[in-house]
């Protein structure tokens, strides 16, 4: 049965908030977290709150079925909280999700700041991409995240996120300074500049700004801290930007995640992907050449419509050739109202999960590679978690993963220094 969220009866007093998708997400339910917990509400189990906010993604159609999942599996956990859904699938999906008889409210992403006043508080604002205080934090003791974009102009024929973020916007320079600063003297060393489309920043302010222009501003602003930049389109990677990372002194972090999606040409074409195989490998090159030690991940959809095993094999053989050793792949799935989605799906299901394996595979073997690349180097690390319950994980500046003894005499969130020393699988091992 369905709750009446504005029901004044009684009163909400707590909430717990389940977040899926990428980092955005997360800033943005902060941000709706915030809003809540100004007007006294406090945080609580899923299983115990009054309210429960799940915010959404659809970026791919498994994606869009573990929301489903996750709002299912909440209400059984909680029969008689409100369960209000936000986020990208509130308006991409929203006679489904309406239909759930697990929703009490589906709230529009443009709508998010409105759900105090939906409870019943007085209060209410209408949703902005930012708050007053933009440096909200992220549940995230070790980093922090901080939304400096969103939107996007352009236009992939498999890509549904321009439909439910809308047109690029960006937050000043002046306001994103402020918020990096307070967030890295909160005790956050690390700050990552979250985007749907980072490259865009600026292009919608007068003047127009770009984020190369940013971030020299926080170069100079002498931050106690390091940024790290989330995904950046390869065509937007200029070698002003590099040579940006390469004279910072540590203060930007030495990784890239290039959206790739395809080695080959035919298929980059048919996902109005704008850009060649020959551009990807000259950026790469680039990157390498500017800034020695530079960790490089990329996105690989793997069974696009019309993506034969030539198509595929010439990607594998680029990110083996490239030695990429950071790697999402993907099977593809078509996604409603994209143009992609009137193409004929023609790569069977099975295929599809053979050729993430094999890219994941040729992913690890990259990986061990860069790994025992560092062997003997120095490297800052951000301690993250515990690790066999004594040792600690950090995330160094190029993406690797360093194990350090002594985790006790450890602050998450700090900055400090290891000699790495070894390898452990897939892990660094780093002494201090």
């Amino acid at each position: 049965m369905k709750h009446d969220v504005s029901d004044q009866s009684v009163r909400p007093r707590t909430y717990a908030a389940i977040t899926l998708g990428c980092k955005t997400n997360q800033y943005d339910t902060a941000a709706i977290v915030s809003g809540m917990e100004a007007h006294g509400m406090t945080r609580s189990e899923p299983g115990t709150a009054d309210v429960l906010i799940v915010n959404t993604c659809m970026v791919t159609g498994p994606t869009e079925a573990q929301c489903r999942q996750a709002i299912r599996r909440a209400r059984r956990a909680n029969p008689d909280a409100r369960v209000i859904v936000t986020g990208c699938m509130s308006r991409g999906s929203f006679s489904r999700l309406s239909g759930m008889p697990e929703v009490d409210q589906v709230v529009d992403p443009a709508e998010k700041g409105k759900i105090p006043g939906m409870l019943g508080f007085l209060q209410t604002a209408p949703w902005v991409d930012w708050p007053e205080d933009p440096g909200v934090g992220v549940d995230n003791r070790d980093r922090g995240f901080l939304k400096i974009q969103d939107g996007c102009d352009h236009a992939c024929s498999y890509c549904i996120v321009p439909s439910v973020r809308g047109k690029s916007r960006s937050l000043p320079a002046g306001k994103v300074a402020t918020a990096v600063r307070s967030l890295m003297e909160g005790g956050r060393s690390e700050v990552v500049l979250t985007a749907i489309h980072l490259g865009l920043y600026g292009k919608d302010q007068y003047p127009t700004a770009t984020l190369d222009d940013l971030l020299c501003r926080l170069v100079d602003e002498g931050l106690p801290g390091r940024i790290r930049l989330s995904s950046m389109e390869p065509l937007e990677i200029t070698g002003r930007l590099l040579d940006i990372i390469a004279s910072s002194e540590g203060g930007i972090c030495r990784h890239l995640h290039i959206p790739l999606q395809s080695g080959s040409d035919e298929v980059l074409r048919a996902m109005g992907r704008p850009y060649l195989r020959s551009d990807f490998t000259r950026i790469v090159h680039r990157a390498r050449e500017l800034v020695p030690g530079i960790g490089i991940g990329c996105d690989v959809i793997c069974g696009f419509p019309g993506e034969t095993e030539d198509d595929f094999h010439g990607t594998e053989v680029l990110i083996r050739d490239l030695a990429i050793p950071f790697l999402h792949a993907f099977p593809y799935s078509p996604r409603p109202g994209t143009r992609s989605a009137g193409m004929s799906d023609d790569v069977p299901h099975r295929v599809k999960k053979a050729r993430v394996r094999a890219l994941r595979e040729a992913a690890t073997d990259n990986l061990r590679n860069f790994l025992d690349s560092m062997i003997g180097a120095e490297l800052t690390v951000v301690p993250e978690s515990a690790w066999n319950g004594a040792d600690t994980v950090a995330l160094a500046d190029n993406y690797s993963r360093v194990v350090l003894k002594a985790a006790d005499e450890l602050c998450p969130g700090s900055l400090v220094t290891a000699t790495i020393v070894g390898r452990d699988g897939l892990f660094l091992k780093g002494m201090r």
